[in-house]
């Protein structure tokens, strides 16, 4: 960035001269953060320590206006280390947009992150920001992925607002591929996303309601999940001794429609806030192993906050539409020992019968990934914590059980700031289910635990 300022700043220079134009200096705030943070774990093949990720990053925040009517602002993250064995270097403009405002109408223009949903823990409602879930922060938010987007606001009184969201490009979440372990033979070709025509975006509407009593939320999307799904592309294998010699699958991305609502009610010192959502796709889930089922999800939580305790407690659930059972077990892989027994009881390998065999593996495999396995799901969460000398010590301790599934998500954590802007880190991070489960299957790679020092200013 210092190298290329100066000419950078004469460019600038010479297009004002030439077009005869004055530079005007705008109010420019920044801010930011330096933070250098480590992960420890345990190497799923030997069980032995290892520096999981260890990173030095750099974020920098940017707000910027133009008289009374234009605000715009970046944030940009440089991040250089290593992370699962892997070097990083890297520059990201997280968020980087153009606000506009006319009288109760107002624009946001460029790279967005624009969350939906009142739920602390899930948000059955969020279907405009993709996610990485293989980001290694203790931060949630950072796991957060921006998106390129065109949002329109209009106040309809003082107490509703409505808002229109239009993703023309696509960003798709991070699947937990890398951590599931699979043979060699199994390959992930190009993936299969939207281009960039128009009629192939997305779109998200929202209306807000504030009042004294309650605020309300009602949403409608319709568009790209941005939750790919796995497709079956081509299978290869020794004809006389069904070896496999090459599973080729790819990433795809489908259409859905969504409607939802959610709402935060104060109960004298507790608040209550509540979330659900109907997901459909498109096209018929039994067109293609990749698409999932019809599904109703919804989440219900208490919150009660005192001076130095916070308890939030609630329940998640979902509830599986059109449901029917999983024809085959959940797997990215098509095994030897399993041709060779359903070639025994008279399996007739023919290419299409194993197309159809292995398709069904996949498509389990997906609907173990989306939670739609059996027809109902359970889950509670509690999250507490503690606040100590004054606020300079913070105590969380989040546990979520898939009653369901019989998984776990424990992340404790511990941050002290010992001087203003300086603030000091550690915790665990942990995912635990039984044999088979996804938890089993990502959670030995995933588990670690953390040590973070980060200076905001």
């Amino acid at each position: 960035m210092l190298i290329l300022s100066p000419a950078f700043s004469q460019s600038l220079f010479e297009s004002s001269q030439s077009n005869n134009e004055k530079l005007v200096s705008s109010n420019l705030q920044l801010g930011g953060f330096i933070r250098s943070l480590a992960y420890v774990a345990n190497t799923p093949e030997t069980d032995h320590l290892y520096l999981q990720s260890a990173y030095g990053q750099v974020g920098l925040l940017l707000e910027a206006t133009a008289g009374s009517w234009v605000s715009a602002k970046a944030d940009i993250r440089f991040r250089y280390g290593t992370e699962f064995r892997k070097p990083v270097s890297e520059m990201d403009f997280r968020e980087a947009y153009i606000d506009i405002w006319t009288g109760p109408a107002s624009f946001r223009i460029g790279k967005l992150i624009t969350p939906w949903g009142k739920g602390t823990v899930f948000n059955p409602t969020n279907k405009l920001t993709p996610l990485d879930p293989t980001i290694r922060s203790p931060l949630e938010d950072d796991m957060m992925l921006g998106s390129w987007a065109i949002q329109g606001k209009i106040n309809l009184g003082s107490s509703m607002k409505l808002t229109a969201t239009w993703n023309p490009l696509y960003q798709p979440s991070v699947l937990l591929i890398d951590p599931v372990p699979m043979p060699d033979y199994v390959n992930f070709l190009k993936p299969d996303y939207p281009g960039t025509e128009l009629n192939e975006g997305s779109y998200g509407l929202n209306y807000d309601v504030f009042t004294s009593a309650i605020d309300l939320s009602l949403y409608w999307f319709d568009g790209y999940n941005h939750w790919p799904g796995i497709a079956y592309d081509s299978f290869i294998a020794d004809a006389t001794t069904m070896e496999p010699i090459a599973l080729d699958l790819f990433e795809k991305a489908y259409r859905i429609r969504m409607a939802g609502l959610d709402f935060s009610v104060p109960l004298g010192s507790w608040v209550l806030r509540a979330e659900g959502a109907w997901q459909k796709t498109l096209e018929n889930h039994d067109q293609a192993e990749f698409l999932p089922f019809p599904e109703i999800s919804y989440t219900a939580e208490l919150e009660k906050s005192s001076t130095h305790l916070s308890i939030l407690a609630g329940y998640y659930g979902k509830y599986i539409l059109d449901y029917t059972s999983p024809a085959a077990e959940p797997s990215l892989s098509a095994g030897q020992d399993q041709f060779l027994q359903m070639i025994q009881a008279g399996f007739v390998p023919t290419g299409e019968a194993i197309d159809g065999v292995i398709r069904e593996r996949i498509g389990a495999f997906n609907r173990l990934y989306n939670y739609q396995l059996e027809e109902f799901y359970h889950t509670v969460f509690i999250v507490g914590k503690a606040f100590l000398l004054h606020d300079k010590i913070e105590i969380t301790i989040p546990v979520i059980h898939h009653l369901t599934t019989g998984e776990w998500i424990v992340q404790p954590g511990i941050s002290y700031m010992p001087a203003d802007g300086i603030k000091l880190t550690a915790g665990f991070s942990g995912l635990f289910g039984p044999e088979e489960s996804l938890f089993d299957m990502v959670g030995p790679v995933l588990n670690a635990g953390y040590m973070s020092v980060k200076l905001s200013f």
